[in-house]
């Protein structure tokens, strides 16, 4: 593994390096930790509504040949199966050149899904007249009304489609499109008048449009689109909270181990492994609560949902580079908290796109190796791109590490606490010399005690741009701009 880690250290810039010690921090964590508190907290499904009247309007036109019309079969009867038929009514209506009831208004389950099994393809696309056929199930009843339609082609008729449409809304009808395709998704925003209202999904999607169809209905959470429970806003904050946090401690811990592997240093101390778990936990915790309290309120507004899941990893990307700073010498901490929310905000739109393709437990993994990985990149390439003066470690003449020189002193000695360890086995003290700039001059300020050893008469050293210095088995060196 060591063997590993030098030949990635040796052939990756820092920025990348850092990039994918974040991405592996943050995807362990989402794997052993992340998914286990999801999987445990999960509520089941429950439903808190006011009575439904839905009809299912599905295209059984000939192009829903080929396996898509028992694909939306499925994901239909899934839908009805998460439904509460003790209260709520729904009826089945097929279309392609002909009208076919499946069933009308009922809360018969089994009556439900064999009117849903026994849909047939073949014909055209009279989108009209199986509007017009849902709207008269829906006439008679007291219930809130909705139809949920179906297709995958534009209709016989636009003009005489949003004609029946317009009737049917103005029957206080809420009319839901779920699209796929060559379906225009334009001319269904005309027919529903809403574009939030209108869900498009490839072939193996469906389920997943079904769902998100379901979104007025059901709660849902800042990483999670699925079949789940109500969860009251404290629970639903701890929970996405501590998950987030849980990410958040894994990036913070890979950063802290990648900083100490690349300046040869002990991967990692107590006291840094102490700090990288209470502080990375809390930072996401801050981030994820943050962020699902910004979501919930909007989660069926589809820009506004996006909006709230974009503040909330960025927040985390802020607070896990502020944190960063503590670790690595000369990172101000405003630079620190501007690469991390930079690194946030390109990881969340990573995780939210992995999201999308992948589902949520797939698109979790992926996401969360995309967002470590930037927000390491990002707070390693801020950091040497406002670099100055920078301290070069020879420890080789193959390999060499770079660390930013500013006002915190950059320590040299056998002390585990050192930037730079030295071997105290060839007689160098826990703290031998110190490194930093003032008033624009780099300085090198050996420690009296092992001055005093190697009887040094001068302890303060003025380095200009070049100096190199021997110290044991390495060489460093001094470059500035100033």
């Amino acid at each position: 593994m060591n063997q590993l880690l030098r030949r990635l250290r040796r052939k990756l810039s820092k920025p990348l390096l850092f990039g994918l010690y974040g991405a592996i921090g943050c995807l362990i964590a989402a794997l052993l930790l992340g998914e286990l508190l999801l999987y445990l907290t999960k509520l089941p499904p429950t439903i808190e509504q006011s009575p439904q009247a839905v009809v299912l309007l599905i295209d059984c036109s000939g192009s829903m040949d080929g396996g898509k019309l028992q694909e939306v079969k499925s994901a239909a009867t899934s839908f009805v199966q998460r439904q509460d038929l003790k209260q709520s009514q729904f009826a089945v209506i097929g279309f392609g050149s002909n009208v076919r009831l499946g069933t009308s208004l009922t809360s018969d389950l089994p009556g439900i899904e064999s009117a849903i099994a026994n849909l047939q393809d073949g014909g055209g696309t009279n989108m009209a007249s199986g509007l017009q056929a849902a709207t008269t199930q829906l006439q008679s009843t007291n219930l809130t009304r909705n139809i949920l339609l179906f297709t995958d082609g534009q209709p016989n008729s636009e003009t005489d489609t949003l004609t029946t449409a317009q009737f049917s809304k103005n029957q206080d009808i809420n009319l839901i499109a779920v699209a796929t395709g060559d379906a225009d998704t334009n001319f269904l925003t005309q027919l529903t008048g809403d574009s939030s209202l209108v869900f498009y999904a490839s072939s193996g999607q469906f389920e997943q449009a079904f769902r998100a169809a379901e979104t007025a209905i059901y709660g849902k959470q800042l990483v999670e689109s699925g079949d789940t429970g109500n969860y009251s806003l404290v629970y639903s904050i701890l929970r996405i909270g501590s998950w987030t946090g849980l990410l958040a401690l894994g990036t913070s811990l890979a950063l802290i181990v990648g900083q100490n592997h690349y300046l040869h240093r002990r991967l990692l101390t107590s006291r840094e492994g102490s700090i990288g778990v209470m502080g990375g936990f809390a930072a996401g915790l801050t981030a994820g609560a943050i962020g699902q309290l910004i979501f919930m309120p909007v989660a069926n507004i589809p820009i506004l949902e996006v909006l709230g899941r974009l503040v909330g990893w960025t927040i985390l990307g802020t607070l896990v580079g502020g944190g960063i700073s503590f670790f690595m010498p000369n990172l101000k901490l405003n630079r620190a908290l501007q690469a991390g929310a930079i690194g946030g905000s390109l990881g969340a739109i990573g995780f939210l796109f992995a999201a999308n393709i992948l589902g949520d437990v797939a698109g979790r993994f992926v996401g969360a190796a995309i967002l470590g990985f930037f927000i390491g990149l990002a707070i390693a390439l801020i950091e040497q791109l406002i670099r100055k003066a920078s301290l070069i470690v020879h420890w080789n003449p193959r390999e060499q590490t770079t660390l930013s020189l500013g006002e915190k002193a950059i320590v040299l000695g056998s002390s585990n606490n050192s930037h730079i360890y030295l071997p105290k086995s060839q007689g160098f003290y826990p703290i031998t010399a110190k490194i930093y700039l003032e008033n624009g001059k780099i300085v090198m300020q050996y420690d009296q005690e092992y001055g005093m050893a190697k009887g040094m008469k001068k302890l303060r050293h003025e380095l200009k741009n070049c100096d190199r210095r021997k110290l044991g088995n390495i060489n460093i060196e001094v470059k500035s701009s100033i």
